[in-house]
């Protein structure tokens, strides 16, 4: 749809270090057009000359908040990237109207976007947690980070233990704990493996990269937004292993809000079990053996009852 602007029209990225910034309007589309105007209730997608929304790539969801023009306000779903150097905010006129040429103020909804950091920090140290406690062979195959959780899969030929899965979940707590700051290099690609910094098999890299690290834990190329030190994550807590392909297994894992609404759920299901079960939280797994055990008695009174009738 934008193939129709003029090539210099570009998105200058400004989120790493702000999560709102004003920028002006150069391009809109309807869902199938480029327009000039977008007016209350019709959706499609807007690009500024400036903007904090990250676009969705590497793995990590985009970005949503709002756009403020002195006569509309653009509701931001989802930020994608565009051919041409282009950042394209999709979404919503929620109210008055939006013309190419506002001035713009954009806002990132900034809960999200921290959750966001959180996880994507966690699956660096994920990373190399695995790396350390099932050998060199783990290479990343996929990743996703959003607001809700993070799941990254990884090369291993077998399932994961529950002793491997502890190590590894306790690894990553550890370096959460130790206030390890994250800091961000730009340097170009020779520097950045000649440092060490790990590259993703298969990933093309342009001349200038940007290096991600935590204390001498993990060094790692990336593109993404991370929390500013690792003590920010909270907390870390995988609740899945699974495998997804052959020699491939996925980790699903929760940070920070997430993961405490997560331990909520948890507390509120094991309190309604054990008033079904008439006992305290701590003796649920003590009366289910007790049942069990009746169960099996009750059965076996049951068969003698049968043989004798028989």
């Amino acid at each position: 749809v934008f193939d129709g602007l003029d090539d210099k029209i570009t998105s200058e990225f400004v989120g790493y270090d702000a999560l709102t910034a004003e920028g002006k309007v150069v391009g809109l589309a309807s869902e199938t057009e480029l327009v000039n105007t977008l007016n209350e209730g019709e959706t499609g997608t807007l690009i500024t000359d400036v903007t904090p929304f990250y676009a969705t790539m590497g793995g990590q969801k985009g970005d949503f908040g709002v756009i403020r023009t002195e006569n509309g306000t653009f509701e931001v779903t989802e930020t994608v990237k565009i051919a041409g150097g282009r950042i394209g905010h999709v979404g919503k006129v929620v109210s008055g109207t939006v013309t190419v040429g506002d001035k713009a103020e954009l806002a990132v909804d900034t809960d999200n976007r921290k959750s966001v950091c959180k996880n994507h920090s966690a699956t660096h140290l994920l990373q190399k947690a695995l790396q350390i406690v099932l050998g060199d062979h783990v290479e990343q195959q996929g990743s996703y980070q959003d607001g809700a959780r993070t799941r990254f899969d990884f090369s291993h030929g077998q399932a994961m233990t529950a002793e491997e899965l502890a190590k590894v979940e306790a690894l990553v707590n550890e370096k959460i704990a130790e206030d390890i700051a994250v800091v961000t290099d730009v340097m170009n690609i020779e520097d950045a493996k000649k440092s060490g910094a790990m590259a993703l098999f298969g990933e093309k890299y342009g001349e200038v990269v940007r290096v991600v690290q935590m204390g001498t834990f993990s060094s790692e190329l990336c593109g993404g937004t991370h929390v500013s030190n690792t003590r920010n994550i909270s907390a870390f807590k995988i609740i899945s292993e699974s495998g997804v392909a052959a020699g491939v297994r996925r980790i699903e894992a929760l940070t920070g809000k997430a993961l405490f609404e997560y331990y909520n759920t948890m507390e509120s299901e094991l309190q309604e079990a054990a008033k079904l079960l008439k006992a305290v939280p701590l003796e649920v797994s003590a009366k289910v053996v007790s049942l069990q055990d009746e169960v099996k008695q009750l059965q076996k009174e049951n068969d003698k009852l049968k043989a004798k009738l028989a």
